[in-house]
């Protein structure tokens, strides 16, 4: 456990939780704006140079920091902001190996702190609307999932793309953790993995910013093919590729005897599902909360403030992080090694988002028990 149920907890009618956040990258301002709009959560500081990130860890008026650094530094920063007694919430992934990562979940526990970890999409409008029908069994037995992301690659709009090219980074580490923690979310653990992979060229050349023109290497696969199967029994055939131009299959798809459910990007909190019941056509799915906006943007950190207020929420917790990332550890091992690999670690099923949850979330002062 990385957070303990008996530490200290905020009354609701404290002073907002003060949060500093580490890493000046792309999605920093998205994060900050949505922060300094939500009278429950207040900006203390942004460190985006490395020799600001201690003064602001221990400030005391900050007591949760987001970890928003390159993949390479989670595990550094969230350490110590863990040795400094903050709570964290890091970007994916919680590190780039498993020994890392247990070690964090340790030190958190230790400290009685809380470790979140995104993606948490998969408290999301779209996600949540599946989640219903699968605990209803509307699809009948679920048999399966596919899923694809297919795009040329961060380089061709990111400032500094070098990083996602890299270790703990990729196609797989960088966008495919969207599908498997949708999939573990909404099927529960993995039992196995086994895959292949390939990459297109060495090297690519930055398209924006001020490194425009400048060449760096790339060191991982940029086009993985998977197949996961989980301790239920499902099967998803996965694809995650930087090295492709577009797919017109549906980003995810959801099998079941009785029908079949088509998702939007599972990177995505919100957007149209489709669904096609036993020998009917496809058509909208009603969404299970229109209240969902933009403001739920950072519904993740959120979750993990419920958490620490005593609010029974899932939350993108370390266990179901450290999950997925042994999830990508084995695909990106079997490519290697051309065996189906056995994961060793394993997770709760996150509990359903109640409408009740989400109305807290979009008006904080009127939260209640």
């Amino acid at each position: 456990m990385t957070s303990p149920r008996d530490f200290p907890r905020r009354k609701l009618n404290d002073t907002p939780w003060g949060i500093g956040i580490v890493g000046g990258g792309d999605i920093s301002g998205r994060y900050a704006s949505c922060i300094k709009a939500s009278p429950r959560l207040v900006l203390r500081g942004l460190s985006a140079k490395d020799e600001d990130t201690r003064a602001l860890v221990v400030d005391p008026s900050i007591d949760i920091v987001v970890n928003l650094t390159p993949p390479l530094a989670h595990e550094a920063v969230s350490r110590l902001a863990l040795q400094a007694g903050k709570h964290v919430y890091s970007e994916k992934p919680l590190a780039h190996d498993l020994p890392q990562a247990r070690s964090l979940m340790k030190l958190a526990a230790e400290r009685g702190l809380a470790l979140a970890c995104a993606p948490a999409t998969f408290l999301g409008n779209a996600q949540q609307s599946v989640r219903q029908l699968l605990d209803v069994e509307a699809l009948g037995t679920i048999v399966g999932a596919r899923g694809i992301l297919m795009y040329p690659g961060p380089d061709k709009w990111h400032h500094n793309p070098a990083p996602l090219f890299g270790p703990a980074a990729g196609p797989l580490f960088d966008m495919g953790i969207y599908h498997l923690a949708a999939l573990v979310a909404l099927f529960g653990p993995i039992e196995c993995v086994t895959a292949f992979a390939s990459q297109s060229s060495n090297s690519r050349i930055v398209v924006k910013g001020p490194k425009a023109g400048h060449r760096f290497d790339v060191s991982v696969p940029t086009h993985v093919c998977t197949l996961v199967k989980f301790v239920d029994g499902q099967i998803a055939d996965l694809v995650f590729s930087f090295d492709g131009v577009g797919s017109a299959a549906p980003a995810l798809e959801i099998y079941g005897t009785n029908g079949s459910l088509s998702l939007p990007p599972p990177g995505l909190f919100s957007g149209k599902v489709q669904q096609a019941l036993r020998y009917g056509t496809w058509s909208e799915l009603e969404t299970s909360c229109e209240e969902w906006d933009d403001s739920l943007w950072i519904a993740g950190l959120y979750a993990l403030v419920d958490h620490l207020e005593g609010y029974d929420t899932p939350w993108p917790n370390a266990q179901f992080a450290l999950h997925c990332l042994e999830a990508m550890v084995k695909i990106e091992a079997s490519t290697k090694l051309g065996e189906t690999l056995l994961l060793e670690t394993s997770c709760q099923r996150p509990q359903p988002l109640t409408h009740k949850t989400i109305r807290r979330w979009k008006n904080p002062d009127q939260r209640v028990r």
